[in-house]
């Protein structure tokens, strides 16, 4: 199941400035996918099911800007069995000032029945692998 799950990850994160929120949400997450956020975020929350936290990423998506403007680029993905630690590059331009940005995330992902399951975002990488027991 692990290298099912690694493969599931990569799809679902590589695949979703390709074939858009919606279509990613349907096809990789769980109907009862949870997702928290870093607490770095403003705001910090955790969503339950997949309309909250499609809801949530559809947020994001307004302050980042256009979809079709949005590259999601998975550097690696780390396995460690029950969960798999993905290094997810996020690339753009501000909706409102245009200004580019780019931002390497980590993120815990658990998958159960062939879907994302749960998965929390780390605003530094290398805190996903730490939370994993992964980091040297």
């Amino acid at each position: 199941m692990s290298q099912e799950a690694v493969e599931v990850v990569r799809n679902a994160f590589e695949g979703a400035g390709a074939r858009g929120l919606q279509e990613t949400a349907e096809a990789y997450w769980h109907p009862e996918v949870e997702y928290v956020e870093d607490p770095r975020w403003p705001g910090t929350s955790r969503y339950k099911g997949r309309d909250a936290v499609l809801r949530c990423f559809q947020a994001y998506m307004e302050a980042l800007g256009p979809e079709e403007d949005l590259t999601f680029t998975v550097e690696r993905v780390f396995d460690a069995g029950e969960r798999q630690v993905p290094f997810v590059r996020v690339q753009g331009r501000a909706s409102n000032s245009g200004a580019p940005f780019e931002h390497l995330w980590g993120y815990v992902v658990e998958v159960k029945e062939g879907l994302i399951a749960y998965f929390r975002a780390y605003y530094e990488p290398w805190d996903a692998l730490e939370a994993t027991g992964l980091a040297e």
